[in-house]
């Protein structure tokens, strides 16, 4: 994926986005271990936004509480359980976010994202 340059990242914020990203510090970058969901959110925001992918990865979905990232991606105690539960709570929350942005193919960009 190819980006528009930002400012640069913080050390902090580039630990926590690198086992998302291929490189924190590149134009051009790929995602890994993101579920469809939140590919499909993701890129849902971006085309919306004049945040950059990273940014938007880090500070809507990473550091947002109500977004539950850290379930979503498995960083739990008990991980496949609550994983699945925690992928079904986004697919809700999600949804409702992206109502407000008038975005009816979150699953057509989750889909596009897999293939990049």
């Amino acid at each position: 994926m190819k980006e528009a340059q930002e400012p640069s990242l913080t050390d902090q914020e580039g630990n926590l986005l690198q086992p998302f990203v291929t490189n924190v510090d590149r134009p051009v970058f790929g995602l890994r271990n993101l579920p469809e969901v939140v590919k499909g959110a993701l890129f849902s925001r971006y085309s919306r936004s004049d945040k950059g992918l990273r940014r938007i990865l880090l500070d809507e979905f990473i550091q947002a509480p109500e977004a539950e990232f850290a379930r979503i991606v498995g960083e739990s105690t008990n991980h496949h359980t609550d994983q699945f539960v925690a992928i079904h709570q986004a697919e809700a929350f999600y949804d409702r976010v992206l109502i407000g942005y008038g975005d009816d193919s979150v699953a057509e960009l989750g889909g596009g994202a897999s293939c990049l």
